[in-house]
């Protein structure tokens, strides 16, 4: 670009030539040229979350197994799902150099579901991110062997009351869970939007920490009662739920 032609001023200021908002600071500009939009019935407000493009696979053993299968004749296909969870072999050899899982050929070497000529796994596995986007679901019904977890037990026990993290998580962790969380009810797996009603970051937590003393005597208990007992107290006092049967 020239030296002499200048780039459009993109910063915080005051706002000219804009009618009725003239003089407001663009902030408040903003706000009230919203307002005005409103009003009238031409749009409102909105706020937008920008996911960026997410690479979820990694060259490394722990992971869950990516469930496909490469044929020469059929191309990439998906693994059937009868035949999943595709579960990590326990015979690996971590050398330093490349990925483990592709030191096991029973692992590597597969058939293709589609014409049943040999095929090759995929060993890369998904990010960790992917498993904790959604692992507060498999709490809802953990010993589940037909699919993730019930819709029914999940509505009723999600979402989970209070997100406890680290800063970063409001926009790493927490916004991939929510972006899960969106798919499933879109899938109609779920029926609410949000997974965590509350966010509190370390850092944030003003008041004195409680001890476990103090939460005993405060339910009647001491430090000689069962797990049993507590949970009793705990549903006792309204902070746990029944499960439904």
């Amino acid at each position: 670009m020239e030296e002499n032609k200048k780039l459009p001023y993109t910063g915080r200021g005051k706002l000219v030539n804009s009618g009725e908002f003239s003089g407001l600071d663009s902030e408040e500009a903003k706000r009230k040229i919203v307002e005005k939009l409103e009003k009238l019935g031409l749009g409102r407000r909105k706020v937008t979350y920008r996911l960026r493009d997410w690479n979820v696979s990694r060259q490394r053993y722990w992971g869950t197994p990516i469930p496909v299968v490469y044929c020469e004749r059929c191309g990439v296909v998906p693994v059937p799902e009868e035949e999943l969870p595709v579960r990590l072999p326990l015979e690996v050899e971590f050398t330093g150099r490349g990925n483990p899982l592709e030191t096991n050929e029973e692992f590597v070497n597969a058939t293709c579901p589609k014409c049943g000529g040999p095929a090759r796994r995929e060993t890369d596995t998904m990010d960790t991110f992917f498993d904790s986007s959604w692992y507060f679901l498999r709490f809802t019904d953990p010993k589940n062997d037909r699919k993730p977890f019930d819709e029914e037990k999940a509505n009723y026990w999600m979402p989970v009351d209070v997100y406890v993290g680290g800063i970063e998580h409001a926009v790493l962790h927490l916004l991939y869970a929510r972006f899960f969380e969106k798919f499933l009810k879109d899938l109609g797996l779920v029926d609410y939007d949000e997974p965590f009603e509350r966010l509190i970051t370390q850092g944030m937590v003003l008041k004195k920490w409680v001890s476990i003393r103090r939460l005993l005597e405060g339910l009647g208990l001491d430090e000689n009662a069962t797990v049993g007992q507590l949970l009793e107290k705990l549903k006792e006092k309204g902070y746990l739920k029944e499960e439904t049967k």
